[in-house]
């Protein structure tokens, strides 16, 4: 997949040097850019650059933007982890403690005593269950 990438990359550089060589004479034209509100008072011409020059700026100032916004994005999906690491935290301590009063719970001697009997009569009841289902 690598190899593949890179031949493509490469087949893209071919393209973009022919186009570019082919339409040479209009890359390196000098123009001025002329900004025209249609207003008086906002009208601006700058100075002279290639037109290549144009175009690099064009696509660093896109870029930009597109990298601006990719921070947004990041910046907002890390305090999402950051809160939800935060509550996975509590969450764990509730857990601790949760299973700490169920340990205690279950070492009181009252009330382990008090299980056994109960899982005993379960089991006997099972049994009679069974041997009831024998019988019919």
């Amino acid at each position: 997949m690598k190899t593949f990438k890179i031949i493509l990359f490469i087949i893209f550089l071919v393209v973009l040097t022919i186009f570019g060589l082919q339409n040479q004479e209009y890359f390196l034209t000098t123009t001025a850019l002329h900004i025209d509100f249609k207003v008086a008072s906002l009208y601006f011409t700058a100075m002279e650059f290639p037109n290549w020059a144009y175009w690099v700026l064009c696509l660093v100032i896109g870029l930009l933007i597109t990298g601006i916004r990719g921070l947004i994005t990041a910046f907002r999906l890390k305090r999402q982890v950051r809160t939800r690491d935060e509550r996975i935290e509590s969450m764990k301590g509730e857990i601790n403690s949760l299973q700490t009063r169920l340990d205690i719970f279950l070492h009181d001697p009252y009330i382990k005593k008090h299980l056994e009997e109960e899982a005993r009569k379960d089991k006997e009841q099972q049994q009679a269950g069974t041997e009831e289902k024998k019988k019919a």
